[in-house]
């Protein structure tokens, strides 16, 4: 899908340190490099939303199921996260582990990150069977591009709307659900056929 060239990586880390100096001088705004770091900070500690610690407690309950954090983000960003988070923290061992874009180097939606996915959970030739949830459309769509299933979060209500999909063949998500737990009984139920 997308490519990034050679030599403009940058981590997540530094990709959303910029966007906040960004959106501060957009709006005719300073702030301090302390100040800077305590948002970075609290960013690592964001609250989830409702749904989640319930759906984590679903997972619980299915040991087939192996549920991986898959993120752009940071191996750092996302344990600090994971541990800092009091709605994470307490579900920190469900996760079988991270799989971030440092490695490759490349971000989501490029092909190359969806199938470090699948090597990474030993799927190697059952990409299908690997599930994607999420509430950013490009990467429903990325997913599915790569032959992953994706479990789109609409939390706006307003249904599939995205219109990258269409512009590359009528791709869409697996399934279009409202929170992380529909999404769980959504996959257990189209696994189970």
């Amino acid at each position: 899908i997308l490519t990034q060239p050679a030599g403009v990586y940058r981590s997540f880390s530094e990709i959303t340190k910029g966007a906040l100096q960004h959106a501060v001088a957009e709006n005719g705004l300073s702030l301090s490099a302390d100040d800077a770091d305590k948002l970075m900070r609290a960013y690592d500690s964001l609250h989830v939303f409702p749904e989640i610690p319930k759906a984590l407690d679903a997972l619980k309950q299915l040991p087939q199921v192996e549920p991986y954090i898959f993120t752009n983000g940071t191996q750092d960003m996302v344990s600090a996260s994971v541990r800092s988070s009091p709605d994470l923290g307490p579900h920190a061992d469900l996760f079988k582990g991270f799989v971030t874009v440092n490695e490759i180097q490349v971000f989501k939606p490029s092909m190359t990150v969806y199938e470090d996915l699948v090597v990474k959970t030993g799927k190697e030739g059952k990409a299908g069977e690997v599930w994607v949830v999420t509430a950013n459309p490009f990467d429903a769509v990325g997913a599915r591009v790569a032959g992953l299933q994706s479990a789109w979060i609409d939390r706006v209500g307003k249904g599939w709307v995205d219109r990258l999909g269409d512009v590359i063949g009528g791709v869409r998500p697996t399934a279009v659900v409202s929170g992380v737990d529909e999404a769980v009984g959504e996959i257990m139920k189209l696994s189970a056929r």
